[in-house]
């Protein structure tokens, strides 16, 4: 089976009502009268509007879903805050690592790199 737009299915359909009302009106084929054809070729348009209006809404959910994430994720951030403030768990609880963050004891401190030791000595100016 072929797959066709909605525009070649409404085209094509358009072109054979109206070649088959232009000479044959009276005619019979494959056992279908023209108005038996136009009652039957109307099935397939139905199913493909109902299939546009069923796209539409699919687009509002899919922007209500991303606005209820949104609205999870700072959910998310108020909860690890409020783990990270609380004394019974804190920073460095096993619950705050096993929501995926580090814990403080097991964070390493990064070194400025640009920054010489305290105890190195400066280098004198060559002017």
């Amino acid at each position: 089976m072929t797959k066709q737009s909605n525009n070649t299915v409404s085209q094509r359909r358009a072109q054979f009502i109206a070649s088959w009302r232009q000479f044959a009106p009276e005619a019979t084929f494959a056992n279908l009268t023209l108005a038996q054809f136009e009652e039957e070729s109307e099935k397939p348009l139905e199913v493909r509007s109902r299939m546009t209006v069923l796209q539409t809404q699919l687009k509002g959910i899919k922007i209500e879903r991303d606005q209820a994430d949104e609205v999870l994720s700072e959910v998310f951030v108020s909860v690890a805050n409020s783990i990270r403030g609380n004394p019974d768990f804190g920073l460095n609880s096993p619950l705050y690592r096993s929501l995926g963050f580090v814990p403080k004891d097991e964070r390493k401190l990064k070194k400025d790199a640009g920054t010489p030791p305290a105890d190195a000595p400066e280098e004198a100016d060559a002017a």
